[in-house]
């Protein structure tokens, strides 16, 4: 096998493919090592009692407004390969058990642009704002908008929480700030200043964040399968079933990997490349000394120690129903508020199979939940002890069952997984914002979504980081 290249990619997730099809298309010469048989990360299909479907709800986001604009949608046009896609309704659904079979529907609206949080309050609490605290947070909103990507990166040392208490002094206004959690997935108190103003500033600039999924097929289908072909048509390498466990440095300069191969686990292989990109999450590799505490200046470290915190588990749930129960013609996919609980809290997600293109056996209906393990009802840790997972499994499967009954009794097939949440982790409030060079390595590179505290959201972030990565490495290679 060979073992002599221009570049090593650690990683075969979104972030490795795609910085390696970049490459690839420059002729530079490279290899993926991968420690599963197969590529693709988070964005794999699996296969569950007759159906083929993502491993996780994986929908796409743009900040940008059109779907043209993201960062995959461009490296997809520069490849030349095709991406067709379908807009996704953002939809809230309040349940409760003193209306069983009924849910409240709210759903954003672009056009509605930050008026959109207005709406989402009253409909989430019950509680109408009055001109005050609405003039409160547009102010708000604006300073966002106003905000430069420089200016987000600057602030990423400040937490939202702190920001909203110097800054906003409406009660109300403040209340609804500290309640966007259900929709970033994690404590504002979490949460990095730059990357929320991005995100709030873009109800501003582009009507709010556009939601969007493949048109006709899965994630794995449409987005990992013609990297792949991209990739090795262009001379690129796959090596799978390694797990690298050493980033070879000498006089400080990378020279390559050292990787155990999975499947004999007493032979180790090297692979020699002066440039080594690390496409795994940059905490992981911290983790298994592949990053060692000499390849990290102490601003670095504290950095990927605070987005370590934040790393932990999201959970999947599928159901295969032996009849339909929950309409096709209505949301494909819902936030599901309960309001049993005192007042109206976030249990998780509801996606329909059939919506994100899933194959089903006929007559049977498969569902999917997603319970997001880093808000107060879910908190599962990067450990999280099975109690808790199944407390969140119960409570999601109770709240459907409010509003679609017969749901449980209708459960033919029923499983789950945990996988590491997308992206949440990079939000972190840290002293420094982690790039995509090693300050003190230098041909040492990273990619992927733990990267970089201000930019776009979810695996669109793995894309959009690509370009400019593949300048500097081109630029070093060939220097």
């Amino acid at each position: 096998m060979k073992n002599e290249f221009d570049v090593i990619i650690v990683g075969g997730g979104p972030g490795g493919l795609a910085i390696g099809c970049l490459l690839a298309r420059e002729g530079v010469s490279s290899a993926i090592v991968e420690k599963d048989p197969f590529l693709g990360g988070r964005h794999r299909s699996v296969d569950f009692h007759g159906c083929r479907v993502d491993s996780a709800i994986h929908f796409l986001v743009s900040l940008a407004g059109a779907v043209e604009k993201t960062s995959i949608y461009n490296f997809f046009s520069l490849l030349g390969l095709p991406l067709e896609y379908k807009i996704v309704p953002w939809a809230m659904g309040l349940v409760t058990k003193e209306k069983p079979g009924e849910i409240g529907f709210f759903a954003m609206d672009p056009k509605l642009g930050a008026a959109n949080f207005f709406e989402f309050f009253a409909f989430a609490t019950g509680v109408e704002m009055g001109d005050t605290a609405k003039d409160e947070l547009m102010r708000a909103a604006n300073i966002c908008a106003d905000m430069s990507e420089e200016e987000c990166h600057k602030v990423v040392k400040i937490s939202f929480a702190d920001w909203i208490d110097q800054n906003v002094k409406d009660p109300i206004a403040q209340a609804v700030m500290h309640g966007m959690e259900p929709i970033v997935g994690a404590p504002v108190k979490d949460l990095n200043f730059g990357y929320v103003a991005k995100a709030f500033g873009a109800f501003i600039t582009s009507g709010g964040p556009l939601i969007w999924y493949p048109r006709n097929d899965t994630l794995e289908n449409t987005f990992i399968a013609p990297m792949v072909k991209y990739y090795t048509d262009h001379g690129g390498e796959v090596i799978t079933n390694r797990t690298v466990s050493d980033i070879i440095v000498e006089d400080g300069k990378a020279k390559g990997v050292v990787a155990a191969d999975n499947r004999n686990r007493f032979m180790l292989e090297k692979y020699n490349a002066p440039v080594v990109i690390c496409a795994i999450p940059i905490f992981e590799a911290a983790a298994r000394n592949v990053l060692k505490p000499e390849f990290l200046t102490p601003d670095w470290a504290e950095s990927i120690r605070r987005c370590a915190a934040l790393a932990g588990p999201d959970l999947s749930g599928f159901f295969l129903l032996r009849e339909e129960i929950v309409p096709r013609d209505g949301y494909g996919w819902i936030h599901i508020f309960d309001t049993d609980y005192g007042i109206p809290t976030y249990v998780g997600d509801l996606a329909l199979g059939s919506f994100t293109n899933a194959e089903e056996p006929p007559g049977k209906q498969l569902v999917r939940s997603l319970v997001v393990g880093s808000t107060p009802t879910s908190r599962f840790g990067l450990t999280p002890p099975m109690d808790t997972v199944w407390a969140g499994h119960g409570r999601w499967k109770e709240s459907v069952e409010k509003a679609f009954p017969g749901f449980n009794e209708a459960i033919e097939y029923e499983g789950m997984n945990l996988q590491l949440n997308f992206t949440r982790y990079a939000y972190a409030v840290v002293p420094t914002e982690i790039d995509i060079q090693s300050p003190n390595i230098r041909g040492l590179y990273f990619a992927g979504d733990s990267i970089w505290a201000v930019g776009n959201p979810m695996s669109d972030k793995c894309f959009q980081m690509a370009f400019p990565l593949c300048e500097r490495i081109l630029e070093y290679v060939r220097a």
